[in-house]
């Protein structure tokens, strides 16, 4: 059964995501990586079981988890428009593809959420400084 406690929990691969972006180890660079697809995962399960077959999380309207998950989407969308990846794969993660488009697409969540554009330039900026500070140490 999913509970709120374990769909809180689901977030904890962001760390390995932003492990991913600095390390210059390949492996240690696949390994974060594959928190990250283990993490979406458990997200798309998370979804599919809270949403019943709804548009979001709360159901017909956008709500409180939809709003919570809002900036992990543009973080992973950006990331994706970065470096290529594919880390909201329509073919691993149907459910959730669905729902961030549906979520991003929303008039009100346009006018709030950054542009995925912007965001990318952002995070492309931050790990040339993380990458950098690391080499230094």
């Amino acid at each position: 059964m999913i509970t709120l406690k374990k769909i809180c929990s689901v977030p904890r691969w962001f760390p390995a995501l932003k492990a991913a972006a600095i390390t210059k180890s390949e492996e240690a660079k696949e390994k974060g990586m594959k928190e990250v697809e283990e993490g979406l995962l458990q997200l798309e399960e998370a979804f599919v079981s809270i949403s019943k077959g709804k548009p979001f999380f709360g159901g017909e309207a956008i709500g409180f988890m939809d709003i919570c998950l809002r900036s992990f989407v543009g973080i992973l969308k950006a990331r994706e428009k970065l470096k290529g990846e594919k880390l909201l794969d329509e073919t691993k993660v149907p459910s959730l593809c669905k729902w961030a488009d549906r979520f991003l697409s929303d008039d009100t969540v346009k006018n709030m959420v950054p542009e995925i554009d912007k965001v990318a330039e952002f995070l492309g900026e931050l790990e040339v400084r993380a990458q950098s500070a690391v080499s230094r140490t």
